[in-house]
């Protein structure tokens, strides 16, 4: 090729690693390639080098071992350790009160309550937790409340609040908290 200025050349449409471009190398005109290029202007990073990183896929959130890849916020609820759903919904009605991943709440009775989770689970074995607020009644030694899951599905789950009276007798019976308290680990489907 003949020596002709810059900006006499037609811009090209693409650069491919294997292109070769002049360069001057204390004042010898060689030869590199796009990779060599971009190998120099743009570095992986790491931990110590400002550069190029790539992005996380699911299944890297999801394995969780991976120490080069980025994550992005959109990508990081796939991770084991983040939280699947989570709710805080009123305790004798339909109401939640602020959520992550739940369509909808459901008061199937008096202690009894049901959630549909946004994007189901990949199977019915996740780890739940629930909690609960009752202010109301308090907590004293008089009541001792207990709580727990009475249905676990891919997509739903059910919970149920008891309270247990002991004043000579011991009398059990269902209530409704002031809230309810319900977050979900696990694998998305």
């Amino acid at each position: 090729m003949a020596d002709q200025k810059i900006s006499a050349l037609t811009a090209a449409s693409a650069v491919a690693g294997a292109n070769e471009f002049a360069i001057n190398e204390s004042g010898a005109s060689k030869k590199v390639t796009g990779t060599q290029l971009a190998a120099f202007t743009s570095p992986a990073a790491s931990d110590t080098v400002a550069g190029l990183i790539e992005i996380a896929i699911q299944s890297e959130q999801e394995t969780g071992t991976d120490t080069t890849r980025a994550v992005t916020p959109g990508r990081q609820h796939f991770h084991p350790s983040a939280a699947k759903f989570w709710v805080k919904a009123t305790g004798n009605s339909t109401t939640i009160v602020v959520s992550y991943n739940m369509t909808s709440w459901a008061n199937t009775g008096t202690g009894d309550a049901d959630g549909t989770i946004a994007t189901d689970f990949s199977s019915a074995d996740w780890c739940g937790q629930l909690c609960i607020i009752d202010a109301t009644l308090a907590w004293d030694a008089t009541f001792t409340e207990g709580y727990g899951f009475n249905a676990q599905a891919a997509g739903t789950f059910g919970v149920l609040c008891g309270k247990m009276q002991d004043g000579g007798t011991a009398a059990a019976t269902v209530e409704n908290p002031d809230s309810w308290l319900v977050i979900g680990f696990g694998d998305h489907a």
